[in-house]
């Protein structure tokens, strides 16, 4: 694969942090025939390993950028968009203050909820649920936040904000990125949508520009990973967690936001977060350590890694198909298959996992399992540097 060559072009014309976007993205190829690029973060802890801090400061920033446009607000709605979007989202939503309320879009199918369904058009999986009915701010707030890594066409959220409009109206909503490409064309878009549904868009962004992107060729790349047994031994560990608070029979843990949380079960997920941690002792504190989400599950493994005063990286499996390239320059140098945990027969992946040289994996795992289930991936670690898997099941039992 080393022979695919393409390119890209970046022009930032707005940076209203004064921030280097060096720090923040490089670009990859997927197989998507509809968008056949990824902009793939450094700190977002999706597809690259990064340091908890950083990824949570991307919150803390949209939020200064936020304030920097001098909007009034204090009180509303955080909707973040699974399944890329979802971590930031909860960041944004833990630093606005103001009485505010957070959920994120999940693939989840929930018997029993009521769910505001959309579509994410140019998305790989493009089925999105939203179990608004617990949110107290979504029918009465003053604003929306709609929360993505990225907007291109704004597409998805007009989708999002016509049904909430059609229920809800609202005068404001506010569509926060990391990167905005959003065109001149898009824009008017969005200027009649306001019209016709008399409300303010508003965007907030750290990087705003445009780009172009070539590529000389096509290539057919499956994305299928095979693997072969090794027998490699690794020790593993099974932890359980009790993160308190369950929906659905137990099966979700609530403080994720999957079905809405306030400010109070904020402050209760830190706390329980904080005791919960004492649980997850790391073997050898002087060698890297990996914390890894799975799917949606982004937030929370990444408030146990802030926890962490040790040599700590952070990132989560994706369903996100990437074309791996073994290559100075190129982001995604390796690739690893395995099965959903929540969903059975749907893929996901994990990058660069024998890139680094882990001593040691923490999987976090939004449910409890059969030990037998996690076989595929326990083989998958035995072809990296790590010794140690602790499987953490962040469920009571």
């Amino acid at each position: 694969m080393s022979c695919l060559k393409f390119n890209c072009d970046i022009n930032i014309t707005d940076n209203p942090l004064d921030l280097n976007i060096d720090d923040y993205l490089e670009i990859a190829v997927r197989n998507n025939p509809k968008r056949r690029f990824l902009f793939v973060s450094k700190v977002l802890g999706k597809h690259l390993a990064c340091k908890a801090d950083d990824m949570d400061s991307l919150g803390r920033l949209i939020v200064e950028a936020y304030k920097k446009k001098n909007i009034k607000g204090n009180n509303g709605t955080v909707i973040s968009f699974a399944e890329t979007g979802t971590a930031i989202g909860h960041s944004v939503f833990n630093y606005l203050e103001g009485d505010y309320e957070f959920i994120h879009t999940t693939r989840e199918v929930v018997d029993g909820y009521k769910s505001l369904e959309f579509l994410e058009e140019h998305s790989h999986a493009t089925d999105h649920n939203l179990y608004f009915e617990n949110l107290e701010t979504l029918k009465n707030g003053d604003e929306v936040f709609l929360v993505d890594d990225e907007i291109t066409t704004a597409n998805t959220c007009v989708n999002i904000i016509r049904k909430i409009q059609s229920m809800y109206p609202k005068k404001r909503y506010t569509i926060c990125s990391i990167l905005n490409w959003v065109d001149k064309v898009n824009i008017e878009k969005i200027k009649r949508v306001e019209e016709e549904l008399d409300c303010k868009i508003k965007f907030v962004y750290l990087f705003k520009g445009n780009f172009d992107f070539t590529i000389d060729s096509i290539p057919v790349v499956s994305d299928s990973v095979e693997l072969k047994n090794i027998n490699r031994e690794i020790k593993v560990n099974f932890i359980d967690l009790n993160m308190d608070e369950y929906i659905n029979d137990k099966k979700y843990i609530k403080h994720t936001g999957r079905f809405g949380i306030n400010k109070k079960d904020q402050e209760k997920l830190i706390q329980v977060v904080k005791r919960e941690s004492e649980k997850l002792k790391i073997e050898n504190k002087n060698s890297d350590v990996l914390y890894l989400g799975t799917e949606e599950f982004m937030y929370i493994p990444m408030l146990f890694a802030k926890e962490s005063k040790d040599r700590v990286f952070y990132h989560s499996t994706t369903r996100s198909p990437i074309i791996e390239i073994e290559k100075d320059g190129y982001p995604i140098n390796s690739k690893f298959e395995i099965e959903s945990f929540y969903n059975k027969g749907i893929k996901n992946y994990v990058y660069n996992l024998d890139k680094k040289n882990y001593s040691e994996c923490f999987l976090f795992i939004e449910s409890k399992k059969d030990e037998s289930e996690f076989n595929d991936i326990i083989n998958i670690f035995k072809h990296t540097t790590i010794c140690t898997l602790n499987i953490v099941s962040c469920f009571a039992v």
